[in-house]
């Protein structure tokens, strides 16, 4: 019990953190630059502490989702009226440059961007991991087997797009889901071959050479009924050695139904424990409900230096809105995002993993934290941004009508888009829709 309550409590603290470092970047300068400041919260919704000092209400607000610094010269509706608090007379406040305005919205990402920095530093001191694009199985009867692909193979590109990892791989793949064939570069030893396979097919004839490291355990299901957690190394199944993800999964076939014993490996401890695997019909397999958490199917990279993780950080939410703008790829990427449960449960993995490996995920959030705010909508910083230029090059402010009104839209879609990934995550996670289906009618119960 209290290593959960620790793994909650510091997920609550390295996220908040990086809600503190992006407010903060924007309260700093704008106390610089002479803005009025209202108000700086971190959280959302009601207040569980607050206090005033020096005319400033700091606050920490009761869902850990956001934050907010209350800029009424930035932001004339104010972020505190949507959270029912706004009660100050803004009538006369000081004019302020657009230039200013521009500094303080753009000082939330940068701010985020130079944290980031000496979160890299520390994941330089994890340790190195195998090659991450290794194949560790290819299926004689396939395609990829006849093109020449082979057990040990790195691939290099998928359609063209460079892959470090398997999580690139497996999302490249998902992305070419309209396609009829998947390219693929691969090198063995020091040759490189480019082969062409069937679209669908690619995790269907080949798999990677992953530890069978458990991402996320099932609820209900079998993994979960004999006691597996998130974290748990699985070495053996039925006195039977297990190395690979895909090992685990072939000697699960042998089990339907029936009972056996399973060999993890947990905090430096062996247990054994029994378990019944079952048949899935959808995935028309003998599985157990776990999912894999071999570092390299993580979305974050825990190699190569500062700079260089950052621009791989960077580059994956670059490809995502790449995929969102693509009519091929946009539904595909469109079912892989996630929202702040997707995230809370990341996190929480990456804990169990090892303290670098949060480390890695909180700096991958800020990267993320930074693009994502520059975007140009009234309700990011990137709007505020829109904002000023068009105020600097007109010589024109913008309504403060229409300000409110396009902050006031974008806010409830944005908060609209929370609440429906958080739905989606949930779903994933607990299969909370059961609870709402119908139940069949009696007839077809009997039948």
């Amino acid at each position: 019990m209290l290593t959960t309550i620790f793994i909650i409590a510091m997920m609550l603290f390295l996220f908040g953190i990086t809600i503190f470092v992006h407010e903060f970047g924007h309260f700093i300068v704008a106390r610089k630059c002479g803005l009025v400041v209202e108000t700086f919260s971190i959280g959302m919704g009601p207040a569980l502490w607050k206090k005033e000092i020096g005319g400033i209400v700091y606050k920490i607000g009761a869902f850990p989702i956001g934050g907010y610094v209350s800029l009424p010269q930035l932001d004339p509706a104010g972020m505190e009226k949507l959270q029912g608090e706004n009660e100050n007379d803004r009538t006369e406040l000081p004019e302020v440059s657009p230039w200013k305005k521009i500094a303080v919205s753009v000082a939330g990402p940068l701010f985020n961007i130079a944290f980031a920095l000496p979160l890299a530093f520390l994941v330089t001191f994890a340790e190195p991991m195998p090659d991450h694009t290794a194949v560790g199985f290819v299926s004689t009867n396939s395609v990829a087997y006849a093109e020449g692909l082979r057990a040990s193979d790195e691939i290099l590109e998928v359609n063209g797009m460079p892959v470090v990892d398997w999580y690139g791989i497996m999302s490249e793949d998902l992305l070419s889901q309209g396609n009829e064939t998947v390219s693929l570069l691969t090198r063995s030893g020091g040759a490189t071959n480019r082969i062409t396979i069937p679209s669908k097919a690619t995790m269907e004839t080949m798999r990677p050479a992953m530890r069978p490291l458990l991402a996320q355990v099932s609820a209900k299901d079998p993994a979960d009924l004999a006691g597996l957690e998130t974290g748990d190394l699985i070495t053996q199944v039925a006195d039977q050695p297990i190395l690979w993800w895909h090992e685990l999964s072939d000697s699960l076939q042998n089990y339907d139904g029936q009972q056996t014993t399973i060999t993890v490996l947990r905090n430096q401890e062996t247990i054994t424990m029994d378990i019944t695997p079952k048949y899935n019909d959808d995935l028309e397999k003998v599985i157990i409900g776990v999912m894999p958490g071999d570092p390299g199917m993580l979305p974050w990279t825990m190699e190569g230096s500062p700079i260089e993780q950052i621009k791989n950080d960077a580059s994956k939410i670059g490809r995502l809105f790449k995929a969102l703008g693509n009519k091929k790829e946009r539904g595909s990427a469109a079912k892989a995002l996630g929202g702040p449960i997707a995230i809370f449960t990341l996190l929480w993995f990456a804990l169990k993993l090892g303290f670098l490996y949060a480390v890695g995920f909180i700096r991958f959030i800020n990267i993320n934290l930074a693009v994502l705010n520059l975007l140009p909508l009234p309700v990011l910083d990137g709007g505020h941004i829109c904002f000023a230029l068009w105020e600097g090059i007109t010589k024109r402010k913008v309504h403060p009508k229409v300000v409110i009104t396009l902050i006031n839209i974008f806010a409830i879609l944005l908060l609209s888009a929370m609440l429906f990934l958080s739905w989606r995550d949930a779903d994933r996670n607990w299969n909370v829709s059961r609870f709402f289906k119908k139940a069949p009618p009696a007839a077809e119960t009997a039948k």
